[in-house]
Order: structure tokens, then C-alpha cells, then sequence
């Protein structure tokens, strides 16, 4: 069964879900987040009419700050809320510079659930007492997150591990939350006829697909083998290795990183951590990670990038992980160029040579869309240019035109958005993509070397092409027969 069959909401459920909004629609209400909305947002009037008129009925000011009420809102709203406050966290831009601070709190600051819960998983995954695992197991987790919290251990051999256990039944809650997305995308798509180019139920599709598979902790330790493999040479990326001995669905063991949020700016300071390096370092990284290797972590917010003693960028979350073709990074890599060089007629012809343009579409008329979604963003100075938010309305233009896009890279912008935004926080002075544009420029030139090419392709086919004398001698073995 596709996700979108297991997202679609049976008939009988309908009254269920609109009772939902409205307990929503107060909540949120009530915790000011209208208001945020009508304040930092562009909308139109109707919009901002509508918006102002439930923030009225609703909204009182408090002395508490609108960040904590809405905090306090989306945790009592469950875990996908949980994933749409951690992903506002690293948009000061959209909710204000206060209220993303107080939302970082969303990123591994949730209520834990109890050591004592937390051991009867282990103890029921492994089929062992928890004192013949460990040496030493904290009851008291080193992180809480919508998803899972971190415990400390020791291993028998000594080992300092750090435990990854999933929430009880969060299976169900997570599918539960965006069951609810999805639906109400659907009213959307279906009542406002002009937010279908925006595709919102396959963005909900996307977006839950991806994080469903968080809940196989197997996947995320086989996510992390590989980002290991990839990086495993670079000295200022260095990923945890894994204990597959006593990993499962349920438990994830990995070593124990010491280490501060890449966000932290006093610790990075108080241990003369290079915040430019470190920005640099991530830029590369990130770049490495899509144009490279195609295999990129998918959510790259502060409380999943830690710094060791040495200045390397540690990730330790690997529940959120995005692939690319090398047909897809070549698109991206030409799109990101053309888009910076403001040559929109080249932006048309990658898309027109990719078979991504239906006949009757216009050359002239896409390009000249391009450019008016394009100059706003690209005439701002260099250190505000958002590549990212430019490649959510290239998205959402090409739904406009009926350009078929891969589901991908909805995963990648929203990867960007983080990206972006966790480079502003630490250092506002740096533009990553100016860091960049020599390594996307030198990827393309390799890209485009015809022996990396036929490399690429032995290593994609070496299989078949280690049967092939086995093959010849079975078909000299026929026609003797014959």
C-alpha cells in the first residue's frame, strides 16, 4: 500500500477531523501564533483579515512570551506538530528572532518519557536483562525529541555508548499527525482552487514518507554506516560509529560524542572554536554530501550538529536522510549556477534537455516567470541571497507549468532552509553559497569527464560484469550440447 492510500481519510472519519481544527485552530490561537503570522508574513488583505479576526477572539496578551505559549502548543499537539515547530526554528525570518529561540527548545528539549519505560524497551528488544548489557545505564536521557531520546551507558567493555530508544507508540502518533495534514491539504487543494499549484498533500506525502522511516532504528544505523564510509577520511567530519551487536527496530547504539550545538556561540567561544571555519566546514560538508555522494542528512537543524574538542562537526541523527541521481545533481548543480548568473533562458533549457517540458509550454513565457519570482530574491544583498527559498518557488513554478520534478527535492529545500538558516545564526556575515560555487563548479567539470563516467557506470554494473564469463561458459556449454 503507497503512503498516499494509507493517508487518505474514510468518510466516518470526517467529523473527527473537523472537530480536530477547531481544537487546533484555539489552541494555536490562543498562544499567539496568529498574530506572529500576520506580523511577519505577506499576504493579502482577505488573508490578513481573516487572521487578525481569529487572533482577536482568541489572543490574550500574557506575560509570558508567544514563544513559550506556542512551544507549549505545539507539544500538547503531538509529534508532527512537534516537526513543523522544529522546522519554524530555523526561520527567524518568518516567526522573528525570539520566537525561534524559544523553539529550539522543540529540537531535544522535549518532556522525556521514563528511564524505567526506557529499559523495559531495551530489555524487551534484546531479549536480555539490562544489567548483562551494560555496565552503567542513566535513567536520565542526555536528549528528549518528538521521536526518540538519548541515554548514556557503559558497555561491559567499557565503552561509553550513547542509547537511542523510540517514545512508546509514537508510531501511531506520528501517523496520526500527518494523517491530519494530509486531509486538511486536501480541503485546502479542494476549497481555495489557486493553492493546487502548490501541491501541499504531496509535500505532505513526501514529508511523511521520510519521516516514518525514522521509526526504523535498523534504517537510521545503516543511514549512519554509510555517511561514515563517505566521510571517513575527512577529519572535520567525523560520524559516530554504530554497535550493530545491539541495534534494532526500537534501540539504536552508538558511540558516545562529547561535544556543543553548532548554534551554541558562547561554548564555542569559551573553547576558541573558529566559528568562520566551522561555517566553512558545514558548507563544504553539505555540498559534499548532494553533489558528491548524493546521500545527504535531511534534517540538519542546530541540535543535530554538535562540536567536538577538535572543531570537526559531528551529525548524530540519521532518521532523515535524502538521495539524489547523478541525473539529478547535474540538473541542481546547472539550476543553482544559471539561477546565480540570472540566465533563466538556460534555467528553460536544463529543464527543456532534462524532458522535464510538456510541448505547449512556452520557452519565453517560463523564462520571463523565472525571472519575476527570481529578481526579489537574487537583488538583495549577497549575504541575505536564499538560495533555498529560490529553489521553493522554482517548486512551486514548476507546478504551476506542469514540470514534473523528482519528490527529492522538496526533501533537499527544506534541507537548505536549515542549512541556511544555521549558518545565518552562528555567522550572519557568511554567504555559504559563494563557498560553494567553486565546488559545484568543480563537480561539474568531473561530472562531465568521460572516463568518470565509464567508472561510474563498471562500479554501477560490476555485478553483472563478474557473471559475464560464467554467462559465456553456460552458453559454450549449450551449443555443445546442441
Amino acid at each position: 500500500m503507497s503512503i498516499q492510500q494509507k493517508l487518505n481519510y474514510p468518510l466516518w472519519k470526517i467529523p473527527g477531523f473537523i472537530f480536530k481544527c477547531f481544537i487546533i485552530l484555539i489552541r494555536l490561537g490562543k498562544s499567539g501564533a496568529f498574530s506572529l503570522i500576520i506580523k511577519n508574513g505577506s499576504f493579502n488583505k482577505k488573508t490578513i483579515f481573516l487572521l487578525s479576526s481569529i487572533n482577536f477572539l482568541l489572543y490574550r496578551k500574557k506575560n509570558e512570551k508567544i514563544g513559550s505559549m506556542l512551544l507549549k502548543s505545539l507539544v500538547s499537539l503531538g509529534p508532527g506538530f512537534i516537526k513543523l515547530g522544529q522546522a519554524l526554528s530555523t526561520r527567524p525570518d518568518l516567526i522573528g528572532i525570539d520566537t525561534c529561540e524559544d523553539l529550539k527548545k522543540l529540537q531535544d528539549d522535549i518532556e522525556p518519557f521514563p528511564g524505567a519505560i526506557a529499559k523495559k524497551i531495551i530489555e524487551s528488544e534484546t531479549k536480555d536483562i539490562i544489567d548483562n548489557i551494560f555496565a552503567s545505564f542513566e535513567e536520565k536521557p542526555v536528549a528528549s525529541a518528538s521521536v526518540a531520546q538519548v541515554h548514556k551507558g557503559i558497555l561491559k567493555n567499557g565503552e561509553t555508548v550513547a542509547i537511542k530508544i523510540l517514545r512508546p507508540n509514537i508510531e501511531k502518533l506520528l501517523f496520526n499527525d500527518f494523517h491530519f495534514f494530509y486531509w486538511g491539504a486536501k480541503c485546502i487543494e479542494f476549497f481555495v482552487p489557486n493553492a493546487k499549484r502548490f501541491n501541499f498533500s504531496k509535500n505532505v506525502e513526501v514529508l511523511s514518507e521520510v519521516s516514518l522511516s525514522e521509526l526504523d532504528l535498523t534504517m537510521e544505523a545503516a543511514a549512519a554506516e554509510e555517511l561514515y564510509e563517505n566521510f571517513k577520511d575527512n577529519i572535520n567530519y567525523r560520524v559516530p560509529r554504530i554497535n550493530w551487536e545491539i541495534t534494532s527496530h526500537k534501540i539504536l547504539i552508538m558511540e558516545y560524542v562529547y561535544g556543543v550545538r553548532i548554534d551554541d556561540l558562547v561554548s564555542l567561544q569559551k573553547n576558541n572554536h573558529d566559528v568562520k571555519k566551522i561555517t566553512e566546514i558545514g558548507t563544504e560538508v553539505f555540498f559534499l554530501q548532494v553533489f558528491r555522494d548524493g546521500f545527504f542528512h535531511g534534517d540538519m537543524h542546530p541540535g543535530n550538529i554538535l562540536i567536538n574538542e577538535k572543531g570537526a562537526l559531528v551529525p548524530i541523527d540519521f532518521g532523515i536522510m535524502g538521495r539524489l541521481s547523478n541525473k539529478d545533481r547535474q540538473f541542481l548543480a546547472l539550476l543553482l549556477i544559471h539561477l546565480l548568473n540570472k540566465n533563466y533562458k538556460k534555467v528553460v533549457e536544463i529543464h527543456s534537455q532534462a524532458n522535464m517540458l510538456n510541448e505547449n509550454i512556452s520557452h519565453n513565457h517560463l523564462a520571463q516567470a523565472i525571472r519575476a519570482i527570481s529578481t526579489p530574491i537574487l537583488n538583495k544583498p549577497i549575504g541575505e541571497v536564499s538560495l533555498a527559498k529560490l529553489l521553493g518557488q522554482i517548486l512551486t513554478l514548476s507546478k504551476e507549468f506542469n514540470i514534473e520534478v523528482q519528490p527529492q527535492f522538496t526533501l533537499l529545500q527544506k534541507t537548505m532552509v536549515m542549512a541556511e538558516g544555521t549558518t545565518r545564526q552562528i555567522n550572519p556575515d557568511i554567504n555559504m553559497w559563494n563557498l560553494s560555487r567553486p565546488l559545484i563548479d568543480k563537480w561539474i567539470d568531473e561530472a562531465d569527464d568521460p572516463f568518470k563516467v565509464l567508472e561510474e557506470w563498471i562500479e554501477k554494473n560490476k555485478i553483472v560484469l563478474l557473471k559475464i564469463p560464467e554467462i559465456i561458459e553456460k552458453f559454450d556449454e549449450f551449443i555443445s550440447k546442441k
